[in-house]
């Protein structure tokens, strides 16, 4: 598998041409919900850009969910849902909804709080599922009712090569090797070093 490292000013560059984007066709949102913590960068700059488009009206409400997944007894993953800012029952019809993650990748999570969100009377037509990276894997996500509305990247994962680990600098810093560190962190500002090195037995020598 590749790793790619992807910096915060890409995302929000990215982010803010595809907020445009979806305003061009017509999608404002009342409600975004972020899914936490992936889509909270982006999630930030996307509510930033339609909070400046409605600021003449009715303010955009800004929310968050944590789901996550676990494998139970039986070794099937379920998805649980730990808490919303902003609780599904206070939708109103009519209500346009925007959920925001960095990333579709298994897919399982995003259908299952679209469901959620579907359950309380918004129809799918009024929510627009929005991500950084598309992952799109033949015989699996590409199975599932729910599929991303809008995104800044397409991934087309055939095989396990086709695969890549994208490092989202905006917050992620499990996984990293000492060369990934140097390169990234330290050689920007030094002294991140200390303060990562609690993090990391390989310690720059």
């Amino acid at each position: 598998m590749k790793k790619e490292f992807l910096s915060y000013t890409t995302v929000r560059n990215n982010t803010i041409k595809l907020a445009f984007s979806i305003y061009q066709d017509g999608f404002v949102p009342d409600v975004i919900y972020i899914s936490l913590r992936g889509g909270a960068y982006l999630g930030n700059v996307m509510s930033e850009y339609f909070k400046l488009v409605r600021k003449k009206n009715r303010p955009v409400f800004y929310a968050a969910v944590v789901a996550r997944s676990y494998t139970g007894i039986k070794e099937q993953q379920e998805i649980m849902i730990d808490g919303w800012t902003y609780d599904p029952e206070y939708l109103r019809n009519g209500d346009r909804v925007m959920l925001i993650d960095d990333i579709f990748d298994s897919g399982r999570t995003i259908n299952r709080l679209v469901e959620i969100i579907m359950k309380k009377g918004i129809p799918r037509r009024d929510i627009k599922v929005v991500v950084h990276d598309y992952k799109i894997i033949p015989g699996k996500n590409t199975a599932l009712s729910v599929q991303p509305d809008y995104y800044c990247r397409k991934h087309v994962v055939e095989s396990p090569e086709d695969d890549v680990w994208i490092h989202y600098l905006s917050h992620e810093l499990e996984g990293l090797t000492q060369e990934e560190l140097a390169s990234n962190y330290y050689k920007e500002d030094p002294a991140l070093e200390e303060a990562l090195s609690i993090l990391y037995k390989h310690r720059k020598k």
